[in-house]
């Protein structure tokens, strides 16, 4: 790749960064003033579990997007940005474009996703006690 693009993609990461860090401290604040609110109604209680459990999904989800920029610009800096991780050919343009921290190829990463849910559905699940 290069530098011109290099230092397109860069930027485009380092936004997105910061667009993910603002939603995430967002999200906190949203987290903590769900769990501090103290309710006496049933109902209430209930909606408010509803609203922390979505937020603690955004907050996971927040989470997860930013350590993949943070290993997208990892790969940046060690020039490894468009390889795949997995075959090592390069991630084609359009991809990076829509998603620059991405770690593969296309082909590579829908084989990822089979693999995983064959892990998913072939793990077995233990019993509760």
């Amino acid at each position: 790749m290069d530098q011109k693009k290099l230092q397109y993609f860069t930027k485009k990461i380092l936004e997105e960064r910061d667009r993910i860090t603002a939603a995430l401290s967002h999200h906190e604040v949203e987290f903590e003033g769900t769990a501090s609110t103290r309710s006496a109604e049933f109902e209430e209680a209930s909606r408010l579990d509803r609203d922390r459990e979505y937020i603690s999904g955004l907050l996971t989800m927040d989470t997860e997007e930013l350590s993949d920029i943070n290993e997208a610009l990892k790969r940046i800096l060690d020039g490894t940005y468009g390889k795949c991780v997995d075959c090592g050919n390069d991630i084609p343009e359009p991809r990076l474009e829509v998603m620059p921290s991405t770690l593969r190829c296309l082909d590579c990463q829908r084989q990822n996703e089979l693999r995983q849910e064959f892990d998913e559905e072939t793990t077995p699940t233990t019993p509760p006690l």
